[in-house]
């Protein structure tokens, strides 16, 4: 619907138009947009038959003054709708360490192809994993024009730089080293003869199954299956704010059962043995009967603490 009125300006008569366009969909309020300046009526017309065909066709925005953070606070929200919230935060922390400090407060509507580029060959020096933060910027802008709050994506328009690689390849170029089999079984056997049991049971596990971290943290006892002498890996362990939460894995893929061997098998049923007498002494006997618990309260340990460990144990023999 539009309306038409005649005032009068500097340059004489003029006339005006104001077009309601139904509701906004960031603030549920009806928006409307007016245009001013034309000498007849019917200049007025034809610009608002312009305007009311374009937003039919999703292809019209008002000028509106919405931030990029602004964007972001409803389309995080949205997110966590449907994903995890390690996800979550994962995704706020990308945006809160690089993204934000960049777009925050420029208007979404006039965020260009060259701010992004810019922002991308910034970042790009900065750190390796750039183009993941990339990723988390297209998305937010697909959301952007899902809304009808912008028309279309800049990043669609970004080149990504190449990271050059090194021609010829050095031994002594290598970041990150591998154990070979005999490192692999003496650093375990140091382990069983400097460490506690549990600490070495936490190592053996770890290395004679393959799982994550996270994975170990949030395996029960009740995970262990004596008849087949295997492991079931169905959940993973997550802190937040001081307290854990066991979320199922990543992908359905990483739902699997593990056969164990022989020794990894009698290590973890001595270990159960322990727990036992572990909780029989404790104030809180009814929490869940973690595999790898921590002796002051029975909750899973840090995700931090087998990094800490291994890097004791590393700092103890540089032959690690």
């Amino acid at each position: 619907m539009a309306s038409y009125k005649k005032y009068q300006s500097k340059s004489g008569l003029r006339w005006l138009v104001q077009i309601s366009l139904g509701k906004d969909p960031m603030t549920g309020k009806y928006k409307s947009t007016t245009r001013r300046g034309f000498k007849t009526k019917k200049e007025a017309e034809v610009a608002a038959r312009e305007i009311l065909t374009k937003h039919s066709r999703g292809t019209f925005l008002t000028q509106n003054k919405t931030t990029f953070e602004e964007v972001f606070n409803e389309w995080i929200v949205s997110e966590g709708k449907r994903l995890k919230q390690s996800t979550i935060n994962s995704k706020t922390g990308k945006f809160k360490k690089h993204i934000l400090p960049y777009f925050s407060k420029l208007h979404i509507q006039k965020i260009s192809s060259n701010h992004c580029q810019d922002f991308i060959d910034q970042l790009s020096s900065k750190i390796s994993s750039f183009k993941e933060y990339g990723n988390q910027l297209d998305l937010l802008f697909r959301y952007a024009i899902k809304k009808k709050i912008i028309t279309d994506n800049p990043m669609n328009y970004v080149l990504y730089p190449s990271i050059p690689e090194k021609q010829q390849y050095s031994k002594n170029d290598l970041n990150v080293l591998y154990w070979e089999k005999d490192t692999l079984k003496d650093f375990l056997e140091r382990c069983e003869e400097e460490l506690t049991f549990r600490e070495y049971a936490l190592f053996r596990t770890l290395l004679f199954t393959g799982i994550r971290k996270g994975e170990l943290g949030a395996l029960l006892e009740s995970d262990i299956n004596t008849d087949k002498r295997s492991l079931t890996i169905n959940k993973t362990l997550y802190w937040e704010k001081r307290e854990y939460i066991l979320l199922t894995t990543k992908t359905k893929n990483s739902r699997r059962v593990i056969s164990l061997d022989e020794k990894t098998f009698e290590v973890l049923l001595k270990l159960k043995d322990l727990n036992k007498d572990l909780r029989n002494n404790h104030r809180n006997p009814e929490i869940e009967h973690f595999l790898f618990p921590r002796i002051t309260d029975l909750k899973p340990f840090r995700l931090a603490y087998p990094n800490e460990l291994l890097d004791s144990v590393c700092k103890k023999d540089r032959k690690y």
